[in-house]
């Protein structure tokens, strides 16, 4: 054991036993065994090739390169906790990449490795190119003069186009590949070119459109501007604009309409062919246009395109409801749908709706008869009007009921009784003038009945209409002080009903 540098400490235990010796060489104490050392092996565990790393020493590397550990060694290969002594930042490098010469902090090794990039293209700035002259010869033949000195073939090189006289910014690689040298210049007689800000400008306002922000460059991109016609703010293209096309939608609308506008004389002469003489100018072919019927002299309010399409005088119809016939509003229910109904049908023949109504399965509650349809419809859509005011929308589908689905309502809301002494209110008005039996006049669309209340209600599933409307060329009956006051009709008759239930 002495010839090999290693001096026992204890009395000799055996060949093949651990035998504590200390290591002259490195001065540490070691447990070898006698057969090996024999065979020239396992002398010094510390002084191997593959020796283990002593923890102090392995802390004492990473501190060596600004590391502080902040728990004990882990192993050669295992990450360390440390923290970088120069940003504070806590990283995780192993004991054997440091060994190796790695960094240890991955943020300063980025930043080390920037300015070094730095440092390296600021050297290759400063050094003269020497391929100058010959750039700008190449950039010559291609009709561009250099306005810079040359930055390299990847880098925007002013220049000047001799064939448009524009400055222009050009990459000679680009060139060299075969783009063209001046954008504002089409490839081709006729092909696209890139329009310059003060030539787009001047077209814009051309075409009656004042820019209100510059010019991006693109002919695609909407474009803020001011109509010089309506005053309106639009954006088009300017592209849209080259096209042919009018920069402003509102203007465009209303020539459009213009265009299509039926002349007032041929307008006239198809209400003349219809039996109908026109009492005030024509406006559109969708506007109610006051007519007096030549047959029976009652006023009417169609529009021309119901003329044109078949329509006449309703009084003197043999189809749909009869305003001159006898006529009667009722009031139904359905107990399975829980809903509610009102509505106008005449007394006998092609009219009579309340048997229609009984096969599918609505009960009748009461009934109102008139002496003509006119009034009966009178009441009806002060009625409705009145409930659309008050938030109450539709609440079956044209599905659930197909004739008659607009005039439904959610039972829970309004009763039967409460429903009939609405009608009596407006007939009670009807008796005093004070509900005219103008039967051309509708009550509001679907899409606008009520606001507030009735846009907040939550639709019911597999009953409220979606996306369809009730009628058209609709009006108002009442005005905002009759509605206030329709609402002081329902107060009183709720009362009124409350109190005869009591009784």
């Amino acid at each position: 054991m002495r010839s090999v540098g290693l001096e026992p400490l204890e009395p000799y235990p055996g060949s093949m036993e651990h035998w504590r010796c200390r290591h002259g060489s490195c001065g540490r104490e070691v447990k070898a065994r006698y057969s090996n050392v024999k065979r020239g092996v396992g002398i010094c565990r510390w002084c191997a090739p593959n020796a283990p790393v002593d923890p102090e020493a392995a802390a004492a590397l990473m501190r060596s390169v600004g590391l502080m550990p902040l728990e004990p060694y882990p192993g050669t290969d295992f990450p360390w906790r440390c923290r970088c002594g120069a940003c504070g930042t806590e990283a995780t490098p192993t004991h054997g990449s440091i060994k190796g010469g790695q960094g240890g902090c991955g943020p300063c090794g980025r930043r080390k490795a920037g300015e070094g990039i730095s440092r390296a293209w600021g050297r290759r700035r400063t050094l003269p190119r020497k391929d100058g002259d010959q750039a700008e010869t190449e950039v010559r033949g291609h009709e561009l003069e250099p306005l810079t000195p040359y930055p390299g073939p990847a880098e925007l090189w002013k220049c000047r186009h001799t064939g448009c006289g524009r400055q222009v910014e050009i990459r000679l690689k680009n060139l060299r590949i075969g783009l063209r040298a001046c954008p504002y210049c089409p490839a081709v007689e006729g092909g696209r070119r890139r329009w310059p800000a003060d030539e787009a400008e001047e077209l814009m306002r051309a075409a009656g459109l004042q820019p209100l922000e510059p010019y991006s460059g693109r002919r695609q991109r909407p474009w803020r501007c001011h109509c010089t016609g309506c005053g309106r703010e639009t954006a088009p293209s300017l592209g849209g604009i080259l096209a042919g096309q009018g920069g402003c939608r509102h203007c465009a609308d209303v020539h459009a309409t213009e265009a299509r506008k039926v002349d007032p004389a041929v307008a006239a002469a198809d209400m003349r062919a219809a039996g109908l003489e026109a009492l005030d100018p024509y406006t559109t072919s969708m506007t109610p246009w006051r007519c007096r019927c030549t047959t029976c002299g009652r006023e009417v309010t169609p529009t021309l395109t119901k003329i044109r399409t078949g329509g006449g005088c309703r009084f003197c119809a043999s189809h749909g409801f009869d305003l001159t016939a006898p006529a009667r509003v009722y009031v139904m229910h359905h107990h399975r749908h829980n809903a509610v109904k009102v509505g106008i049908g005449g007394t006998a023949g092609r009219n009579e709706r309340v048997n229609h109504h009984r096969r599918a399965g609505w009960a009748l509650a009461q009934d109102w008869h008139f002496t003509t349809g006119a009034e009966a419809h009178a009441v009806e859509q002060a009625v409705l009007q009145q409930l659309r005011l008050a938030g109450h929308r539709p609440y079956l589908s044209a599905e659930v009921m197909p004739n008659g689905w607009t005039e439904t309502f959610d039972a829970d809301l309004i009763t039967t009784t409460a429903l009939a002494a609405f009608v009596e209110a407006h007939i009670e008005r009807l008796a005093a003038g004070e509900v005219n039996p103008v039967p051309e006049q509708r009550i509001l669309r679907p899409e606008r009945w009520g606001t507030g209340a009735a846009r907040r209600q939550p639709p019911l599933k597999g009953r409220v209409r979606k996306g369809r409307g009730a009628g058209t060329g609709q009006l108002s009956l009442f005005d905002q002080e009759q509605s206030s006051d329709l609402a002081g009709v329902e107060l009183a008759a709720t009362r009124k009903l409350g109190d005869s239930q009591d009784g």
